[in-house]
């Protein structure tokens, strides 16, 4: 996530975001299920987190801001 200049910490709080909106991501989940997340941090910057199935909370893999495409499909609803 450091190269893709997101936190840990900013990542997590999209996970606890009432804005935001699940997706499985059926291309990367071979070896477990993967899900995609989009919505604002708590830094007010519109991230996608992709997490994986693991114990309680869903495990962290990958976080970056959102391209132009994703933050318009994000606005479309």
């Amino acid at each position: 996530m450091a190269k893709h200049g997101v936190s840990f910490e900013e990542a997590e709080t999209v996970l606890d975001s009432d804005m935001a909106r699940w997706f499985p991501d059926v291309a990367h989940s071979g070896y477990e299920d993967r899900f995609l997340a989009i919505g604002p941090s708590k830094l007010g910057r519109l991230l996608v987190v992709v997490t994986s199935e693991g114990g309680l909370k869903p495990r962290i893999i990958s976080a970056w801001r959102a391209t132009k495409r994703e933050r318009r499909d994000y606005e479309r609803g």
